[in-house]
């Protein structure tokens, strides 16, 4: 009995261990998508929690101060999904479109998060300078259908 509550045991320790290992590894590969970030972190600038969803994108809020700005991107939807934000005062559903995608051409694109999957929170912190954004995911036909949203930066 000793020798069967001792493997139980060490049973139950290899599985612990394999867990905390296994969730360890979902939250760094999801932050490997996101390009132009700020070091930093937790120096008190602005936060904003986006989601994604087959097809849209929520933020809240919806206007925040100059500086730096972390969006905590949560992507709900089925299909893997971008999140691009441009500096620009071209309303949100305005931008121009050639085969499925907003062309980047003379836009200024702050910064992104790419390939999101799936039920993943992917972190993107940028400095924003006061004006008008346009946030977007730019794949084949997402912006199209609705995945765009306006942030306002005071």
């Amino acid at each position: 009995m000793l020798h069967t509550r001792r493997a139980f045991f060490a049973l139950v320790a290899v599985l612990a261990i394999a867990s905390v290992a296994c969730s360890n590894d979902s939250s760094s590969s999801s932050a490997a998508g996101s390009t132009a970030t700020s070091p930093g972190g937790d120096s008190g600038g602005a936060a904003v929690a986006a989601t994604e969803k087959d097809f849209s994108i929520a933020i809240d809020p919806t206007e925040v101060a100059a500086g730096e700005v972390t969006f905590t991107i949560n992507n709900e939807g089925p299909s893997a999904h971008e999140f691009v934000v441009i500096q620009s005062d071209t309303a949100p559903g305005d931008l121009t479109v050639e085969d499925g995608l907003v062309s980047e051409d003379g836009l200024t694109v702050i910064g992104e998060a790419e390939d999101i999957a799936p039920s993943t929170t992917v972190p993107l912190t940028l400095t924003l300078d006061a004006g008008q954004y346009v946030i977007i995911c730019n794949l084949p036909g997402h912006y199209q259908q609705g995945m765009n949203v306006g942030l306002k930066v005071t």
